[in-house]
């Protein structure tokens, strides 16, 4: 079966390729996750080879078989304000030398796509770089930081959210160790009563089960108070929603002087999350309530160094390139399969993926079901990219492979 045009016609694996690649690219465009192609050739006047980019970085719109100029692409990725990039599904017959040459011109990028094979799995044949887009200074850059990753005695590549000084850090950690040292001794030594009931908490095995609430006391003293299980779960309402007479009573005080920097810090955390919108997601079980992701402040390293988001994105998929290599003689290499999982985990915690900052979240999701493992947590995220025991010395630059 043929389709297309009398002078280049294609196949069924051709609009196989093309409806389903098209239908995964807007998806991920409006979630916000990037698609990222391994392509060999550049601009043909640099002699670079080698490259690795998200095609949907500024991306806004994906267009299928839409008219540009006198000709029609079979994927159309609008930018903006920037040229396009157009993905053009080859099983029969490739791009026209016209159209390369009428795209080169207009400084829009074509990525050939082999597809003969199965719908999703297409790879790149070919990329046609327009002369404007040359990706030499990028490549330099991108080597640049994997050198500078080898030449590291024990190198980091990820996510910094925490921005305090490592001296800081370890005087919080020190005192909130400290703390909860002082909390369990005070238990093992009997000193530690539930607030309601007055029992007194003992240690079983080492540990104690024990709640806190933040309250107010009429002896001064407001903030945490220790509640026993039993005690936490019946001011809670129970199984059915009932509350004891005295539930009330355990709240914060608005006219108490200690009370007010609590109820305030908590009416902050109440503004930020009512600011995040929320949805009823169904689920393989039933359904469950999904709030936008919290917007975080990040800074992405590669050594020592701050890079920006699409480089620490490219250095990221060229250890995941690495690894499937690996993977593909060694299926059941347990460190290359735990890299993987690392390198995935911190890819996905990066935030706007495609630099679209003013992203519709609620358009992006539609309707669809979010696994709840598809939130990242906050926090640092590093790959310690030479404790794991995958290579006998760190490869070279994977740019030079492609």
């Amino acid at each position: 079966m043929n389709m297309g045009t009398p002078g280049y016609p294609e196949g069924l694996p051709h609009w196989a390729n093309k409806s389903l690649l098209s239908h995964k690219l807007e998806s991920r465009r409006k979630k916000q996750q990037g698609y990222w192609l391994f392509f060999r050739e550049c601009c043909g006047n640099c002699g670079g080879r080698g490259f690795v980019e998200n095609i949907l970085a500024g991306v806004t719109a994906v267009k299928i078989e839409s008219d540009y100029g006198s000709y029609r692409p079979d994927i159309l990725l609008e930018r903006g304000n920037e040229p396009p990039i157009w993905l053009e599904i080859t099983h029969t017959s490739p791009p026209s030398p016209q159209k390369l040459a009428y795209c080169a011109s207009k400084g829009i990028d074509v990525f050939e796509l082999e597809g003969g094979r199965r719908p999703i799995e297409s790879a790149v044949i070919q990329a046609h770089v327009s002369p404007r887009n040359c990706r030499k200074r990028k490549r330099e850059r991108l080597a640049g930081l994997w050198q500078h990753i080898a030449s590291l005695d024990d190198p980091i590549v990820g996510i910094r959210e925490d921005f305090r000084s490592p001296e800081r850090q370890r005087k919080e950690f020190e005192a909130k160790l400290a703390d909860s040292e002082k909390r369990r001794q005070n238990v093992a030594d009997g000193k530690v009563r539930c607030a309601r009931c007055h029992k007194v908490f003992t240690m079983e095995d080492g540990s104690v089960s024990l709640s806190y609430i933040s309250t107010h006391m009429q002896d001064g003293g407001c903030g945490q108070a220790p509640f026993c299980d039993q005690c936490w779960f019946a001011i809670m309402g129970g199984w059915d929603g009932v509350f004891p007479e005295d539930a009330a009573s355990w709240g914060l005080n608005q006219e108490c002087s200690e009370c007010q920097p609590i109820i305030i810090e908590q009416n902050n955390e109440i503004d930020e999350s009512s600011q995040r919108t929320s949805v009823w997601m169904p689920t393989p079980y039933g359904s469950r309530l999904v709030q936008e992701p919290e917007k975080r402040t990040q800074s992405y390293i590669v050594g020592d160094r701050t890079v920006s988001r699409d480089e620490l994105q490219s250095i990221l998929l060229m250890f995941e390139y690495l690894l499937s290599i690996v993977l593909r003689y060694y299926p059941k290499h347990t460190d290359a399969h735990l890299m993987t999982e690392t390198v995935k985990e911190i890819g996905h915690a990066i935030q706007f993926a495609n630099g679209i900052r003013d992203w519709d979240w609620m358009g992006g999701i539609g309707e669809g079901y979010i696994p709840e493992d598809d939130t990242p947590s906050s926090g640092d995220k590093f790959l310690y990219a030479k404790r794991w025991l995958v290579w006998e010395e760190f490869p070279s630059c994977p740019l030079k492979m492609v």
